[in-house]
């Protein structure tokens, strides 16, 4: 489980941030409520991972 949530939160994080960078670079609409979802699904994965460090 631990993994797992470590692997969600950096996958989402990072996409989060380099999301707009290739959509801008693209010219395309950047997808802000895609973007703002993907990095607040990041930051639960990580405080759920820092919350239950010890049961993990």
């Amino acid at each position: 489980m631990k993994k797992l949530l470590s692997l969600a939160a950096v996958t989402l994080l990072t996409s989060a941030f380099l999301d707009p960078l290739i959509y801008s670079g693209l010219d395309k609409p950047i997808p802000w409520g895609r973007d703002a979802l993907m990095a607040v699904g990041g930051v639960v994965c990580f405080y759920l991972l820092v919350k239950y460090r010890n049961d993990l």
